[in-house]
C-alpha cells in the first residue's frame, strides 16, 4: 500500500498511510458536534485527532502522539484526510 512521508511545521516527521474506506469513514463519523452560542463546536476534538493520527499514521505509538501540540495534531489530521481523499 501507499505511504507517504511529511515534516510538520514544528519539525516532526510522521509517515502517512492509506486508510481502508472503513477506517475512514469510521473517523469520518467519529465528529460529536455541540451547538454553542448558536456556533457548531467539534466536542471531542483530542479523541477525533488521535483517531485520526491512529488510523492514518504508520508506526503510531502513545509516546509519538503525547510529543504533539494541540496545532501539530491539526495540521497532521488535515494532512492525513487530504491523502486519504485525493486517492492518490
Amino acid at each position: 500500500s501507499m505511504s507517504k512521508k511529511i515534516t510538520l511545521k514544528s519539525g516532526i516527521k510522521a509517515t502517512l498511510k492509506e486508510m481502508s474506506v472503513d477506517d475512514f469513514d469510521k473517523c469520518m463519523d467519529a465528529v460529536v458536534v455541540d451547538m454553542v452560542d448558536g456556533q457548531a463546536v467539534i466536542k471531542n476534538q483530542f479523541a477525533l485527532s488521535t483517531l485520526w493520527i491512529r488510523s492514518g499514521v504508520e508506526s503510531v505509538d502513545d509516546k509519538f502522539i503525547k510529543s504533539l501540540s494541540i496545532d501539530d495534531r491539526a495540521e497532521l489530521q488535515v494532512a492525513i484526510q487530504d491523502y486519504n481523499s485525493l486517492g492518490e
